[in-house]
């Protein structure tokens, strides 16, 4: 085992059945049902996906706006950000990562060999920009990644602040990739018109959340012509599953089905925090923050207590309990499943607050 590895740990799923999955973020219902299913009985498993990859790339690039030939399809944007810190990072380089954010940056940038600095986010979650611009020319990094809504305190930086950050690293030769996974709950983004402008921005964007095809494994990198080609160079030649491809090509030819489903989110995602605001006003030191996502972060001491209740009446949600931040965050579900979970928090906070 090469040295950079042994501090890793396996990110280990475990499988929960008969539960309320509050705790991954993912879409509370499936569009299968929009799915013309005979089309895939002529699919040909037999061969290797080929065309089936480019006909997602179009249909994703038709949806989105993003000219198709500045997408790279992935499996699952997991893949897509080890294809980044692969093309980019040679050992001892510097990579910026905020913390909180999603833990995956890290982890593929030490698997690189590379050295992360962690910045830690204001009390507020809000951007410490002027310390991350005093660092990125000091220690001259190159990656930073981070989520945009953030992952997991559901705040949205501004406009100026991510421009800032682009400009800051391109006098250093450093890249910004912008993970933009829950973008589609905030509105558009501001970047989207403009990132082939950019000669060190990278898009990331995933099917797993707003378009609920997580079980699909699909993401998205669009950026400019000069890094497409570069990381195309060490893309597997068929990362992306034909059956995969072909469910994906069709719901994304069907904006109006994705369109409404986004709305039937937004409109639960309004529930939930209206349940959860409620809620905090229940438990002394309790804050619920804002969020531009699926799902609501509350800051709280008996984060871990009230997650193990919770879990008892068979409701999972995700729970931080270390000194940096202790936490609970939690997904927007079906209206069945929102009426168990404040039922739940309405007996725990009866008991514990």
């Amino acid at each position: 085992m090469r040295k950079a590895l042994q501090g890793l740990t396996p990110y280990k799923v475990k499988p929960e059945y008969d539960m309320i999955r509050l705790d991954n973020n993912e879409a509370f219902m499936s569009l299968l049902t929009s799915v013309d299913l005979g089309k895939l009985q002529e699919t040909l498993i037999n061969r290797y996906p080929a065309e089936s990859s480019d006909a997602l790339v179009q249909a994703y690039g038709n949806f989105s706006g993003f000219p198709a030939d500045h997408i790279i399809p992935g499996n699952g944007s997991d893949e897509l950000i080890s294809l980044i810190s692969q093309y980019f990072l040679d050992p001892g380089d510097e990579v910026f990562v905020l913390e909180p954010d999603f833990s995956m940056y890290e982890k593929n940038a030490v698997i690189m060999g590379a050295k992360v600095t962690r910045i830690q986010l204001n009390d507020d979650f809000s951007l410490p920009l002027e310390k991350v611009l005093g660092e990125i020319a000091e220690r001259k990094p190159k990656l930073m990644l981070l989520s945009n809504p953030n992952n997991p305190t559901g705040q949205l930086y501004a406009e100026a602040e991510i421009d800032e950050l682009i400009s800051v690293l391109r006098q250093v030769e450093g890249v910004l990739v912008l993970d933009e996974a829950y973008i589609d709950f905030a509105g558009e983004s501001s970047f989207a018109k403009k990132v082939l402008d950019y000669e060190n921005l990278i898009i990331l964007r995933t099917a797993s959340k707003a378009m609920g095809m997580a079980a699909l494994r699909l993401g998205f990198l669009i950026a400019n012509e000069q890094i497409i080609e570069g990381i195309s160079r060490i893309k597997p030649p068929y990362n992306v599953n034909t059956v995969s491809a072909q469910i994906g090509t069709q719901l994304l030819g069907n904006p109006n089905i994705l369109d409404q489903f986004l709305l039937i989110q937004l409109g639960q995602i309004a529930e939930l925090e209206e349940m959860l605001t409620e809620f905090v006003h229940k438990v002394e030191g309790a804050t619920l923050f804002p969020s531009h996502t699926n799902f609501f972060l509350i800051k709280m001491d008996k984060a871990k207590a009230l997650a193990d209740f919770l879990y008892e009446q068979k409701i999972k949600i995700r729970f931080f309990d270390d000194e940096a931040l202790k936490a609970v965050r939690i997904s927007v579900g079906t209206k069945d499943e929102h009426v168990k979970l404040q039922t739940a928090l309405n007996e725990w906070s009866e008991m514990y607050a």
